[in-house]
């Protein structure tokens, strides 16, 4: 409904932030991530929302990025795991440290997270997992044109392993870190068209 509010910033907490726009404060709740990098006080901003509407309130989320957005929204559509939990997760881990957990398969850093049991942590990994490249899509995507010609079959699409090769990108690695394993990964399971992308990241983050 709401797709971004951009004005000036007149008030920010750690978990909130007002936003005037043309003469309408915005109450917007935020995770740490988002606050630590607001401008100051007095400058304009824009923040892109998600507007969560419950029988007893309607409340509008803000994040600097799509990107976290969207990853915000993943993680409220994970059973349990509602917008103040979703805050939480990203306001203790950043948005490339949840995806790395996500394609590892590794519960360990989620469980750290107040509020986030062994559980939880494991229906986080479970729920999201099939979505990661939606994830890494919005922070980064790499075009087929972009990626080596190692990662292409033979009839120029891309393969399997270009999924991987975006995601791993979108996680902060350069191109040739990621082009490198990944053809150490395809040496090792061959072209694994019936192998997901989850599987060729986790082997794949191993030989980084």
């Amino acid at each position: 409904m709401i797709e971004y509010v951009r004005g000036i910033l007149t008030e920010k907490e750690i978990a909130g932030a007002t936003v005037e726009a043309q003469g309408v404060g915005y109450e917007i709740n935020i995770p740490l991530s988002t606050y630590e990098r607001l401008p100051a006080l007095g400058t304009e901003v824009k923040l892109y929302t998600h507007y969560h509407i419950r029988e007893d309130a309607h409340k509008l989320y803000g994040f600097l990025t799509k990107a976290d957005r969207e990853l915000f929204r993943q993680l409220i559509g994970v059973s349990s795991i509602g917008p103040k939990t979703a805050l939480g997760i990203l306001s203790k881990i950043s948005s490339e440290e949840l995806v790395k957990c996500v394609a590892l398969g590794d519960p360990s850093r989620l469980t750290k997270i107040p509020g986030i049991g062994a559980k939880i942590a494991q229906r986080l990994i479970m729920e999201l997992r099939g979505k990661l490249k939606l994830t890494a899509a919005g922070k980064q995507t790499a075009s087929a044109d972009r990626s080596p010609a190692l990662l292409r079959q033979t009839d120029g699409s891309p393969n399997i392993g270009q999924e991987a090769f975006e995601a791993l990108l979108s996680l902060g690695y350069n191109e040739k870190q990621v082009a490198h394993a990944i053809e150490r990964v395809r040496q090792t399971m061959g072209e694994g068209k019936d192998i997901p992308a989850e599987e060729w990241i986790k082997k794949a983050l191993q030989v980084i």
